[in-house]
């Protein structure tokens, strides 16, 4: 068995997630889980914060800061452009919200794309009259930037995709398609829902006006944690839809100013979860220590591992593309004469393998991060030989 190249055993992360004693967990991409020791500190700290409120030294506003400034790390910019969300769609719609739209506006979206971008962009269709231009996902940038030129008018206004398809696991070539379209004028929005916490994601390298992203999938972080980043040549153009105390670094009720912040905080008012994203902070600090390169070599090598498998049985059909630098840590197949759904109660009931449907393809998502071992893959592939050799 492969193990995580740190000095930390393997099997010692495992031990540090009780939930892997219950079954084999392959579904981060939906809802990640804590390491006993971020949640030991996070739920020491929230218990302190809650009995004692303005008596407490816990320091929770301290420590949700310092999660700011990992994550600005971890992303390459200023902890001053993050933004703490909910989850990655408040992200979305702070730019969809956000932004001044007349109707027959256009918005180019892939075909792979999660709810959290395709709903809101449903709601400014019937609202505002908005067009949205769906394109087919590749890896390849020569086609993407193809597909986006095939669809792009004098009227579109933004390109919206996920980093890393929730469907299919495709990685697209992020950088190349918003320089195509900051090329034009289009603005950008990226959802890193699924590489955030898996390859290494500089927002310089992609070069996106905007961006949004989770904290409680791949960084193991607590529900209700997400992030938001706009450039700060973009800023200014999104108007926020609420503004409540902490929004404005200026203001006077007798002169009527009202000056927001120009920076991220513009979007955070009011008495917030902060807790939360001091548990944020606390995954964060426990995934650096493993280090972020060797939690993407160790999914990768996963990844691989579950793709060589599939590739193997003639049953299953791979939707995911095979390299590494074209996908992440999600990979999805399809299996013969089986409707996903009663495939996925199947896996659950006969070995308590945790998956993910994806009803557009019929087909089953398996997400392997760093907690996982091959022996999660060879029991989910060995359960899957078992239903097949009983038709």
């Amino acid at each position: 068995m492969t193990t995580i190249p740190t000095l930390t055993k393997h099997e010692t992360v495992r031990s540090l997630f009780p939930a892997l004693e219950t079954g084999v967990y392959l579904n981060v991409g939906t809802y990640g889980i804590m390491p006993a020791p971020a949640l030991s500190s996070f739920l020491e700290l929230v218990e302190e914060y809650e009995r004692f409120g303005l008596f407490s030294t816990s320091g929770v506003h301290q420590k949700a800061e310092a999660a700011r400034v990992a994550l600005s790390q971890l992303l390459g910019c200023e902890a001053t452009q993050i933004t703490f969300t909910g989850n990655a769609t408040d992200g979305t719609n702070l730019v969809l919200a956000g932004l001044t739209w007349q109707a027959g506006d256009e918005v180019i979206v892939t075909d792979e794309e999660h709810e959290a971008i395709n709903h809101p962009l449903l709601y400014l269709q019937r609202s505002k009259g908005i067009r949205m231009r769906r394109i087919k996902v590749s890896p390849e940038p020569d086609v993407m930037r193809q597909h986006c030129a095939d669809v792009a008018s004098e009227r579109t206004r933004l390109l919206a995709f996920s980093h890393v398809t929730c469907e299919t696991g495709t990685r697209l070539p992020a950088a190349e398609m918003c320089l195509w379209a900051a090329e034009r004028g289009i603005l950008t929005l990226v959802d890193g829902a699924q590489s955030l916490g898996v390859f290494k994601t500089h927002i310089d390298d992609i070069g996106c006006d905007f961006y949004t992203g989770n904290g409680h999938k791949w960084l193991s972080g607590p529900k209700g944690t997400g992030i938001f980043y706009t450039s700060p040549a973009r800023l200014l153009e999104l108007s926020p839809a609420h503004v409540g105390a902490g929004s404005l670094e200026h203001a006077n009720v007798d002169s009527g100013q009202a000056d927001l912040w120009t920076s991220g905080r513009r979007f955070e008012f009011g008495t917030r979860a902060t807790s939360l994203y001091a548990g944020l902070g606390y995954s964060l600090a426990w995934l650096e220590n493993l280090g972020w390169d060797n939690i993407e070599q160790y999914i990768a090598h996963l990844s691989n591992y579950l793709k060589t498998k599939i590739l193997a049985r003639s049953y299953l059909h791979l939707l995911t593309p095979q390299p590494f630098a074209q996908s992440s840590g999600l990979t999805t197949f399809v299996m013969d004469a089986w409707d996903a759904g009663k495939l996925s109660q199947e896996l659950m009931r006969r070995a308590r393998v945790r998956v993910r449907v994806i009803p557009h393809y019929n087909a089953i998502r398996i997400s392997t991060t760093y907690f996982n071992n091959e022996a999660d893959v060879d029991m989910l592939i060995d359960t899957l030989d078992a239903i097949e050799n009983e038709k």
